[in-house]
């Protein structure tokens, strides 16, 4: 009366974890949110003032995006958890 078990030995590896896409791309982290926020302002010059608003708003929270990317991880700014 054996049961058909599979043997735990035989299992695959599990994955390793990637790492997040901010930490493997650390200038595009950065680069890109202050190019969105640039596109943001010059497209806003050439539309109606309602979606002008709107695309400086837009900017406005890619560039602290992009701000933010600057600030250290891990070991610096937010270490010091209580």
């Amino acid at each position: 009366m054996l049961i058909d078990t599979p043997d735990p030995r035989y299992r695959p590896e599990p994955e390793p974890e990637r790492e997040p896409w901010g930490l493997r791309h650390p200038r595009a982290r950065v680069a890109l949110p202050l190019a969105g926020c640039t596109v943001c302002f010059a497209v806003a010059y050439l539309v109606p003032p309602f979606i002008t608003f709107l695309l400086t708003i837009a900017a406005i929270m890619l560039f602290f995006d992009g701000a933010l990317a600057l600030l250290p991880t891990g070991d610096g700014l937010w270490s010091n958890k209580q």
